[in-house]
């Protein structure tokens, strides 16, 4: 794509945007909207925290597996 392009279709999603927080700010159900929004951003961030954990803990049995397979191969290797 070219950079024209590219800014064209940045400039379009940003006043796209902007329109819209600019009609959710000025409608009556302003106070619903954010709740909602709140809500979801408060899911995606325990999902994104559950999913860190998850890594974090895959990793370190991988470690793990990794250290007892390092402890095997010397073990074998001693033997010859």
């Amino acid at each position: 794509m070219k950079s024209e392009a590219k800014l064209l279709l940045g400039l379009g999603i940003g006043v796209a945007l902007g329109a819209a927080v600019g009609y959710i700010m000025g409608s009556d159900r302003k106070e619903e909207w954010l709740e909602q929004a709140n809500e979801f951003a408060d899911k995606v961030r325990a999902n994104v925290k559950t999913a860190i954990y998850k890594g974090k803990s895959e990793v370190h049995d991988l470690k793990e597996d990794i250290d007892d397979i390092a402890e095997i191969a010397k073990k074998e290797l001693a033997k010859q």
